[in-house]
């Protein structure tokens, strides 16, 4: 079952900008200690950066002047996916 989460399920969501060309993109990571996650913006300028929680990410993201409805978009996300993780014990 877990195999199958891994496989038919994208863990990454991509940023674009108002031209559709990717900018950043926002990826979830379970890690090797149970209930532990990594939470990455990776920028295509900036670079990557780890998040020590979802307030921080969205802070971050705010002040890249990233609209509203876009960080509503990754909240979303990492809150569906943060979901699923927990119910398959990932």
């Amino acid at each position: 079952m877990k195999d199958d989460i891994k496989d038919n399920l994208s863990f990454t969501m991509d940023l674009k900008d108002c031209n559709g060309d990717i900018w950043a993109s926002v990826m979830i990571i379970p890690l090797k200690e149970a209930g532990k996650r990594d939470i990455l913006l990776m920028d295509v300028v900036e670079g990557p950066y780890s998040a020590r929680s979802i307030t921080e990410l969205l802070n971050l993201l705010e002040k890249r002047m990233v609209p509203f409805d876009d960080r509503r978009m990754v909240l979303e996300f990492l809150a569906d996916r943060l979901h699923i993780l927990e119910l398959n014990g990932i």
